[in-house]
Formats: C-alpha cells, sequence, structure tokens
C-alpha cells in the first residue's frame, strides 16, 4: 500500500517526478472531479471558439483558387473574432485550472492530507482567479520576451516564473511577493527545479502528441493524396476537440509545481521538519515515511 503523500518534505529529482504520479493515483477521482468542476466551462468554450475558427480556416482553404485574392489567404486575414476568443478562453482555462490544482494542494496540506471539498476549492477559486489571471497575462509577456531575446533568457526564467503562483496560492502573496520569493528559492536549485519541470513537461507533450498523433497523420495523408490540396474538415475538427481535451495533462506539471515548491521551502526553512517534530508521537494520520536529508 502506498503511503499517503507529505507535502511538506525535501525530495529528490526521481522523487519529484515519481510523486507527482503517485499522488494522482491516490486522488484520480476527487483531483480530476474538481478540475472537470472548475475548468470544464473554459475548456469547452475554448474548444467551440476554436472549432468556429477551423471551420473557417478549412472552408478557405479548400474553396480557394488563382483568382482568391491574396489577402485573403493570408495569417492575419484568417483571424477573426473566432480566434481571438479561443485565445481568451484558452488563458482562462489555464489560470482556472492553476488555482483549481494549486487550490487542491493547498486545502490537502492544510487538512492533513485530507481530501478537500468542492465547496472549499470554490472559496480559493473565485477568490483567486482574477488575480492569477492578470498574473497569467504579466508572466507571459515576460517569458515571451525573455524567448525573444535569443531564447535563452526565456529559459532561465522559467522555473522561477513556474513557482509564483505555488506562492501566490499557498501563501496568500501579492504579486511583487510571489515574485520575488520565486527567485530566492529558486536560486540555489535552479538545476534541480530546471530539470524536474522540463521532464515533466516532456512527459505531458508526449501524451498529448500521443493521443493527438492519429488524427493528424490521417489529416495529412488526406492532405496530400489528392490531385488538389483539400482539408478534410471532420479530422481537422476530432485533432481540435482532442487537443482540448488533453488540456487535462495540465494537471501534472501544477502538481510538479507545488512539490518543488515545498520541497524549496523545506530546504530553506525546514517548516514540515519542525512540524513533523512537534508532533512526534502522535499516530492520528498516515504519513509518508519515507528518509530524506537535511
Amino acid at each position: 500500500m502506498l503511503s499517503i503523500i507529505e507535502f511538506k518534505k525535501r525530495r529528490d529529482f526521481g522523487q519529484l517526478i515519481n510523486d507527482t504520479f503517485t499522488f494522482i493515483r491516490q486522488n484520480f477521482k476527487s483531483l480530476f472531479t474538481t478540475y472537470f468542476i472548475f475548468c470544464g466551462l473554459f475548456v469547452l468554450a475554448g474548444m467551440l471558439s476554436m472549432l468556429l475558427q477551423q471551420y473557417k480556416a478549412v472552408h478557405t482553404f479548400n474553396n480557394m483558387d488563382v483568382n482568391t485574392p491574396r489577402r485573403n489567404l493570408s495569417f492575419g486575414g484568417q483571424l477573426g473574432w473566432e480566434y481571438w476568443l479561443a485565445i481568451l478562453f484558452t488563458m482562462a482555462g489555464y489560470a482556472s485550472s492553476t488555482i483549481t490544482i494549486l487550490s487542491y494542494i493547498a486545502i490537502y496540506v492544510q487538512k492533513g492530507n485530507k481530501t478537500p471539498t468542492t465547496d472549499e476549492v470554490w472559496g480559493y477559486f473565485k477568490y483567486y482567479f482574477f488575480k492569477v489571471f492578470g498574473s497569467t497575462l504579466l508572466l507571459t509577456l515576460l517569458m515571451g520576451f525573455g524567448l525573444l531575446f535569443c531564447v535563452l533568457p526565456g529559459l532561465w526564467l522559467f522555473p522561477f516564473i513556474s513557482i509564483v503562483f505555488p506562492i501566490m496560492i499557498i501563501e496568500n502573496g501579492t504579486f511583487s511577493y510571489s515574485f520575488s520569493r520565486s527567485f530566492k528559492l529558486v536560486k540555489d536549485n535552479f538545476w534541480l527545479t530546471f530539470g524536474s519541470l522540463v521532464i515533466i513537461w516532456i512527459i505531458v507533450y508526449a501524451c498529448m502528441t500521443l493521443v493527438v498523433l492519429p488524427t493528424t497523420i490521417v489529416s495529412m495523408i488526406g492532405l496530400f493524396s489528392s490531385t488538389k490540396p483539400e482539408m478534410s474538415l471532420v479530422f481537422t475538427m476530432l485533432t481540435t476537440v482532442l487537443q482540448y481535451l488533453c488540456q487535462v495533462f495540465m494537471t501534472f506539471p501544477l502538481i510538479t509545481v507545488a512539490l518543488i515548491y515545498f520541497n524549496l521551502v523545506e530546504e530553506k526553512e525546514s517548516l514540515g521538519l519542525m512540524e513533523r517534530i512537534s508532533n512526534f508521537g502522535a499516530a492520528d494520520k498516515p504519513i509518508d515515511s519515507r528518509p530524506e536529508e537535511y
């Protein structure tokens, strides 16, 4: 039987990845039920908006000929209100998933490793939604500028930016406090943080690719197998639906980020160790008893 995951402890690289999937297995039903309750509407709205955009793009592509004005075939000419609405709902969906998963974990820890209720998560969700959504816009712009300048600054910022939201939600910090504290926590453990995030994101993208790849391949075969290139509306729509359903895999890196946050705090401040010492002898809950180094 697997020990209940204790977040407030130090972990090495392998434990950060393994405990991500252990936590998902132990909380699968309640975790994903909570996810779809709070994030499902945004995923559905983004999916519908993008389906409208894809329908427009496929229709334009399949009906173009040599007399079609070039301005109608340009990328800019294909961007309508559907596209921008899909972007808006995608960002809202990212913010909602971030709040939902990190709030779930924050309450889970506060309750002594017990499952949060929907009402408890809702209290966090409505309080943090606009705060996290606004911060998402700022951090996206910051990361974009970093990647624009030779890519390396963006990659360097990646671990620091990833830790901002756990600090904001678990510690109820302001944006400025969370941003500055992320640098203090990560600076001496940059490569552990960076490596763990890269690995979990590779796993996530591999899972998403595995789901979407069959319909993408069929669409490409249909596109180039006829004398006149023609996109399949059915497979294009199906690929879009699968891409949005795959957003559920975003829970993986969010759990890893939470584990990294607690690992960094434990290394700097040893709060979990002090708590376990003060509760020594109280066996009212099963804990993760694997050894850790200080």
